[in-house]
């Protein structure tokens, strides 16, 4: 399977994402909006969780049209390492694990009703509300500095909980 159409994004936030934090007349932390997919999307797959059910969807949704992210090289990789994380760990799908590493390896094979860009949008929608859940400020120096304590926070937050698995007869021990 490839990440080869546009990627379409209905939910309200992205419009949010486009006027502030793409825009330089407001916070403008990104330049572009397929930066903030991609760390978005990051985001939900790091957290295995997704938001497709949208209450209020955008009437005109955001879109990133797929030679933005298939020309670029360096986000057309990033998708699509992405994707094939997403498809062989996500508890978000319902595929025994053959069908996964088809899904995730042959770029040619695809499953009816079932759509590489719809799958990791789910993904950056919920990463994309993590993001605004942790900015306060409009300052975009705050902003910036809120986003790194936010991003840090998921760097550590099983580190407390592997350490307390390792015990000196853990090291110590010969197996």
């Amino acid at each position: 399977m490839q990440l080869n159409s546009d990627l379409t994004m209905y939910y309200p936030l992205w419009e949010r994402a486009d006027d502030e934090l793409c825009s330089s007349n407001a916070l403008g932390i990104f330049g572009r909006l397929v930066d903030v997919y991609v760390l978005a999307c990051a985001i939900g797959i790091k957290e295995d969780k997704t938001i497709t059910d949208i209450e209020y969807p955008l009437s005109s949704p955001k879109t990133i049209g797929r030679n933005t992210h298939r020309e670029n090289p360096d986000i057309r990789d990033l998708l699509d390492f992405m994707l094939q994380n997403a498809l062989i760990h996500s508890k978000t799908i319902d595929f025994d694990n053959d069908e996964r590493l088809k899904l995730a390896f042959h770029p040619d094979y695809n499953v009816k009703n079932f759509s590489a860009a719809n799958f990791l949008t789910g993904f950056a929608n919920y990463g994309l509300e993590q993001m605004f859940g942790a900015i306060q400020s409009k300052s975009s120096i705050v902003a910036i500095n809120e986003l790194y304590t936010y991003f840090e926070s998921l760097a550590t937050s099983r580190y407390d909980e592997l350490l307390q698995n390792i015990t000196l007869e853990t090291l110590t021990s010969d197996n």
